[in-house]
């Protein structure tokens, strides 16, 4: 049975070739045989690696340690739902997998192709005969899934345990479906290339499925972070690692690729830029298994490596190298390429600037992630770029997009008119303004903070105003609206739940941390809740047994009782403790705890305490992206945002009118109904509870956590360990409950730029290990005797190297380019794009100026040449 799945492997790498080889001749001789055969050839890859994946699963199912794969990766004890998931739980399983989805997803696009893209077919066989044929080289040499073992082996190895987790069960099938959509976008684009210009319908299938790669790479990103949120207990869901780079890099290409074919759908413009980001989305979805698997950068997402790196290495560069080269030497012949168009102050001139920020944040990601690579093999030193690098350029580039996507909207089209710009600008930020002064006197903000919840109030309220316009433009009629301008309404909730988003993170930065070491029955007061140990708690669920504690935790604010369960678990596979974070989660605020160390004896617990605000909105933000996209992916027809001129007529592209539009149009103006003006305002209803509702449980969070509630001990507690940086060590208070340690925010200035020597990716104020306690004992023996943060550090570094500074130092030649470049971009790229659009003002006058001149001295050659 093992022999069949590899033989159809094999099998299925030989149509894809043939596949490729027709696809390729037909690009010469485009006859229909030929191409339905290439075509077919592709579809049958799939049955064959379906085959191959369906004799794996059986043979996890049941045992089958003769299998290399099954019996290092899956054991008798595992539970069913991991059993499942682990035929993807490592390198060759995991690619079996990426390969299942890609020719699926294949398959579905070449039974689906439109008869107006039917002459796309011979460059479409290419392109997916060249991805297939690659995944199945590597399913059949160096990632075999199904090699066999001997001598066979007893009981298996097991799953990796940080996997074992329900979010990571998901997490890689949503990230290979969402990498693997990106293959319509780039065969079509290559399609394009080849052909030399692409039509309407071209425009309308490349966006529905890069819509679809979109929100299907969102959910998954997602899914990541809640993942490393429950699992890894160090009270985040995004640390910058570079794994998670790697999927957010080709989620930020395709990001800025629905920008620019908006752009080039209502203008024409910008059209080599689109497929360019297109090629470029999916060829970055392969650096992420070249980063991890090759074994060059560590991570905590890096569960395995081997020799597949370089060939994944060559691919990128092949792919890469492709795309540069297609533009470069098909561009031109692309439809608008060469068009000189004025760009004016207008809505495509606010997207180019989003598009910037876009690829400005994708530029950064990736030479953070890669630099450190070419530093080391150019010239021998190891440098670090974690969160600190990025976080200092982050919260700018949100902002700028939050101001662009404010002001954008409201725009037109190429003339850049704002409909009542009086109304739709000043009113909300008055509001917003009212709002942020409000939240500012009583939360005590401080400048960032107070400009961030500003900007994201006023951007809200100019999405409402734009929506009301919008429909006031149709005559409230809302049937007509959600019948033409899905698309529009779904970029609505999408910006919507980015704006749900950037509230999120900026509550998050605003939380609260610290330990307490509690015995049997002893509490603890903790930003409104008291904690109350009552004791351990032992199960074992088949290849895991679990130490949970049980701590009783009381609201003050409403007297809530609730229990958490926080928990250490231990597998079979594995003498490490592993964290299961216990999380008491309201929509404002999540308590959360990790159980650090507990003694079986005495019942006592040692535990890690975080209060983290507005997590949920980050959460919310993803489910109303996902249905924003929906909404946008369900309209079919092809006239999409229809638009209503100043007289109430409705700007059509061509002379037809389909029969739906021409039974609610009467006198060159839209029929107003009951039914549509009750739609209409449901929507407006529907989007102003959703941006009040949002915001106004930011500013709850705010109170929550200035704790009012608690008493007065409690407040002096939080007081000295935020304010006078005295390190509380475990004394009672007067009640009897345990005074938790807040860490002294120097210690914790220091410790936040110093990386945990052993483990990945985390500060060694994060870090539990053993080094990174002796590290933060030693920065607070030094902070006591009066040394500077500068001097500390130096320290560090004179002892590891700059290794151990988690971002480059900015007085080394190497750190001060990779803090200068950036900055410099971040300044002088919007600068440069304002003087290219009024050069392109200049260059059309001059055009204008020259033609006006030939036309004169035509005019005049042809009166001399009358007078002779």
């Amino acid at each position: 049975m093992v022999e069949v799945g590899f033989f159809s492997l094999c099998m299925g790498l030989i149509l894809s070739i043939y596949g490729l080889v027709m696809g390729t001749y037909s690009l010469y001789k485009p006859l229909t045989g030929i191409v339905a055969s290439s075509r077919n050839s592709l579809i049958a890859v799939f049955i064959c690696v379906l085959i191959s994946s369906l004799i794996m699963w059986n043979s996890i199912f049941f045992h089958d340690f003769s299998v290399k794969y099954v019996y290092q990766h899956s054991a008798v004890d595992m539970p069913p739902l991991y059993l499942f998931t682990s035929f993807w739980s490592a390198l060759e399983g995991s690619h079996l997998l990426w390969t299942l989805i890609m020719s699926a997803i294949v398959t579905f696009s070449l039974v689906t192709v439109r008869k107006e893209n039917v002459s796309l077919y011979p460059a479409l066989c290419v392109a997916y005969g060249c991805a297939l044929t690659f995944m199945l080289f590597l399913n059949v040499s160096y990632s075999a899934p199904l090699d066999r073992l001997f001598p066979v082996g007893k009981f298996g190895e097991g799953m990796n345990a940080l996997l074992q987790n329900p979010y990571m069960a998901i997490h890689p099938p949503m990230l290979f479906t969402g990498y693997c959509l990106l293959i319509v976008p780039f065969a079509y684009s290559f399609a394009a290339l080849v052909r030399g210009g692409f039509t309407s319908e071209w425009l309308g299938t490349v966006r529905r499925w890069s819509l679809l790669a979109w929100a299907i790479l969102s959910i998954a990103i997602f899914l990541g972070g809640k993942w490393a949120y429950v699992e890894l207990g160090w009270g985040g869901y995004w640390g910058w690692d570079p794994v998670e780079n790697s999927s957010l890099m080709p989620w930020l290409a395709i990001t800025a690729a629905l920008h620019t074919l908006l752009i080039t759908d209502k203008t024409g413009r910008l059209p080599r830029l689109l497929l360019f980001l297109n090629m470029l989305s999916f060829s970055l979805t392969f650096l992420g298994t070249f980063i991890t698997r090759s074994g060059v950068i560590s991570s905590v997402h890096s569960f395995a490596e081997s020799e597949i790196g370089p060939s994944y290495l060559v691919w990128v560069v092949f792919l890469l190298a492709l795309t540069i080269g297609l533009i470069f030497t098909r561009g031109h012949y692309i439809q608008g390429a060469a068009k000189t168009n004025e760009w004016k102050v207008s809505k495509e001139s606010a997207l180019l600037f989003t598009i910037f920020f876009v690829l400005f944040l994708l530029a950064l990601v990736f030479i953070g992630t890669i630099l450190p690579l070419v530093v080391e093999a150019t010239r021998g030193i190891k440098i670090s770029i974690q969160q600190p690098f990025f976080n200092a350029f982050a919260p700018w580039i949100g902002a700028g997009l939050v101001l662009i996507l404010g002001v954008g909207n409201l725009m037109r089209w190429k003339n850049g008119k704002i409909e009542d710009p009086i109304t739709c600008l000043v009113f909300p930020f008055i509001w917003a303004l009212i709002l942020t002064f409000i939240l500012s006197e009583r939360k005590n903000f401080d400048l960032i903070s107070s400009f961030v919840f500003l900007i994201v109030l006023w951007t809200s309220g100019v999405l409402i105003m734009d929506l009301v316009y919008k429909l006031k433009s149709m005559r409230w009629n809302g049937k007509v609206f959600l019948y033409y301008n899905r698309p529009y309404l779904g970029a609505f909730i999408i910006h919507i739940g980015f704006l749900f988003a950037i509230a999120g993170f900026a509550g998050n930065y605003r939380g609260i941390s610290a330990e307490a070491h509690l015995n049997l029955n002893e509490s603890t007061s903790f930003n409104g809740y008291t904690i109350t140990n009552e004791g351990l708690s032992y199960k074992r669920e088949y290849n895991a047994q679990y130490v949970i504690g049980n701590l009783k935790s009381v609201d003050n604010q409403n007297n809530e009782k609730i229990m958490i369960h926080p928990m250490r678990s231990k597998f079979t596979n594995n003498e490490q403790w592993f964290n299961e974070i216990g999380i008491h989660s309201t929509f404002w605020h999540d308590l959360y705890i990790v159980l650090a160390s507990f003694d079986v004896n005495n019942q006592s617990v040692s535990l890690k305490l975080n209060w983290n605000p507005t997590v949920k909105l980050v959460w919310t933000s993803l489910i109303i992206m996902v249905l924003g996209a929906a909404v946008s992916i369900s309209h079919r027809i092809r006239k999409r945002s229809l638009e209503i001129d100043d007289e109430g007529k409705i700007k059509e592209s061509d002379d037809s009118l389909d029969s739906y539009l021409k039974d609610v149009i009467s006198n060159s103006a839209l029929k107003t109904q009951l039914s549509s003006k009750i739609i209409s305002l449901g929507i407006i209803s529907f989007s102003i509870f959703v941006t009040l509702f949002c915001f106004t449980g930011v500013s709850l969070a705010q109170t929550n956590s200035e704790n009012q509630n608690a008493g007065p001990t409690q407040n002096k507690l939080l007081q000295d360990g935020a304010g006078n940086g005295s390190l509380l060590k475990g004394t009672k208070l007067e009640s009897g409950q345990i005074v938790p340690t807040m860490i002294n925010p120097k210690v914790e200035e220091v410790a936040k730029e110093l990386r945990c020597p052993t483990c990945i990716g985390m500060s060694v104020l994060e870090s539990g290990t053993l080094q990174s306690i002796a590290m933060r004992t030693e920065i607070e023996k030094q902070v006591s005797e009066g040394k500077s943060k500068t001097e500390i550090i130096q320290y560090f570094k004179k002892a590891y190297g700059p290794w151990i500074l988690r971002e480059p130092d900015i007085h080394s030649s190497v750190g001060f380019l990779v803090w200068g470049i950036p900055i410099l971009g971040l300044l002088f790229g919007p600068i440069f794009i304002i003087l290219g659009l009024r050069q392109s003002k200049k260059r059309k006058l001059s055009n204008e100026k020259e033609l006006l001149n030939e036309i004169k001295k035509f005019i005049e050659e042809k009166k001399k040449g009358v007078e002779v």
